[in-house]
């Protein structure tokens, strides 16, 4: 007879192969392969939950709450800290892949969250539309890694998060039931409202899926620009940071661009932007004027690239600057005033771990995303925690950093710096929707 942990592994197996189909569930040396842990017969998930739908979403959070199993949501396979994930049931949301509904007289799409972000973003410009952010590394990032766990993507920020965009979801909570976020009628006006108020929509959305496991979205979106990339490569160091912080700003404002990237490695500062204009007509000139503002901030560009029309149409994947890995990494918004503590806080604690520094910064009308990446030790071990970025990420915070998608390693740090009002909503929504705690983790409440 089995006992202990092998009896529950079993029993969730069992009961996860009669709702889903052998083929949607892993367990054993499998699951950890997918995780991205070594073989070995104990320390995994129980198992991995692969459903196709929010019935089948809701189907293993009963069964988790059932058999008393934590209940862990995540967006993207391998993970990069497996810590949460032993001894817990693993619900992969890649499989939620809804194919997009575009609605082109509303201008909305309405997609399952584990479809990649440029497939979207490819259909919606065969009909002139695109998504807010367009996106721009495409380094297979899902719709769910963007809006619902936190995890922000490689995604080209000029005129604001894509989280602005959700004018709708659909949520399993934690105790198995199904509820319907946002409504029709705010297609035609902001999500939500800043009057001071929580904003219960954002606190689900950005909690990494333990207040619910949100299945679907509906975006609103945009007109769709004619694009021209171009970029260049100069020696990383601070004042190069803040000249393309600058060059970003006024270009931005004078809507010459809609993405502005720039990545630090090996010492060196990569440099990618892309013109826009809603008028085919239009592009050339705006190309120019990028040109000529660059070289006022210093920085010498190439004449920009149009995008073939097939591209522009979404006919066929466009020619992304670089590609990029899926990394450990602290991910944080950064307004304009604040932009230079926060390039100096984190040189000083590249310097302390003796690093030199791995970041890539998108710039947006609000300010600046960065993401600063973690390297592995020596012997290929990522200890994040032990890095100065994750054990002294208070002092990014109180230099103006206001970190994305926190993480288990940061969630400690970033509730102590929490309004009142943001502590209380995020406990009653808890209270409401996950009173058992199926999918609040092993570390209880936000």
């Amino acid at each position: 007879m089995l006992e202990g942990r092998a009896a529950i592994a079993a029993a969730v197996h069992a009961d996860l192969v009669d709702k889903l189909g052998r083929v949607r569930v892993l367990v054993g040396d499998d699951a950890r392969k997918a995780c991205g842990m070594l073989p070995g017969p104990a320390g995994g998930p129980l198992a991995i939950a692969q459903p196709a739908n929010a019935e089948q979403v809701e189907a293993v959070v009963r069964i988790g709450k059932s058999r008393r199993a934590p209940v862990v949501p995540r967006s993207r396979l391998p993970a990069l800290y497996h810590e949460e994930l032993r001894d817990a049931l693993v619900l992969d949301c890649s499989a939620l892949q809804a194919p997009p509904v575009i609605d082109v007289g509303r201008r909305a799409a309405t997609v399952g969250v584990g479809v990649p972000a440029a497939l979207v973003d490819r259909m919606a410009r065969q009909a002139r539309l695109c998504l807010r952010s367009l996106p721009a590394l495409d380094d297979g990032a899902r719709i769910g890694g963007l809006v619902a766990v936190g995890d922000p993507g490689d995604i080209g920020a000029g005129w604001g998060s894509l989280c602005h965009d959700v004018v709708g979801a659909e949520v399993v909570t934690g105790s198995g039931r199904l509820v319907q976020l946002g409504a029709a009628d705010l297609l035609g006006a902001a999500p939500w409202l800043g009057q001071g108020l929580g904003n219960a929509l954002g606190q689900v959305l950005g909690h990494e899926g333990r207040f619910g496991v949100v299945c679907s979205v509906t975006l609103r979106l945009h007109p769709a620009p004619d694009c021209a990339w171009a970029g260049s490569e100069v020696a990383a160091d601070r004042d190069a940071v803040l000249r393309l912080g600058s060059l970003a700003r006024r270009a931005l404002a004078c809507h010459l661009v809609d993405t502005v990237l720039g990545v630090e490695r090996a010492g060196r500062l990569r440099i990618d932007l892309r013109a826009v204009a809603w008028d085919p007509a239009d592009l050339p000139n705006a190309s120019t004027r990028l040109v000529a503002l660059c070289r006022e901030h210093g920085l010498t560009l190439p004449k920009p690239v149009a995008e073939e029309r097939r591209v522009r149409l979404g006919m066929q994947a466009g020619a992304w600057p670089q590609t990029v890995e899926h990394r450990a990494s602290v991910d944080l918004l950064v307004a304009w005033p604040d932009l230079a503590n926060v390039l100096d806080v984190s040189q000083a604690l590249y310097a302390e771990a003796g690093q030199a520094p791995d970041r890539t910064w998108t710039f947006g009308a609000d300010g600046a995303r960065v993401r600063c990446g973690i390297p592995v030790d020596g012997d290929g071990v990522l200890r994040a925690e032990a890095h100065p970025l994750i054990s002294r990420a208070g002092w990014l915070f109180d230099a103006g950093a206001i970190p994305v998608g926190a993480g288990s390693l940061l969630r400690a740090a970033v509730r102590e710096r929490m309004p009142t009002a943001a502590k209380v909503l995020g406990a009653a929504l808890q209270r409401a929707w996950d009173a058992e705690g199926v999918l609040a983790g092993r570390t209880g409440v936000w």
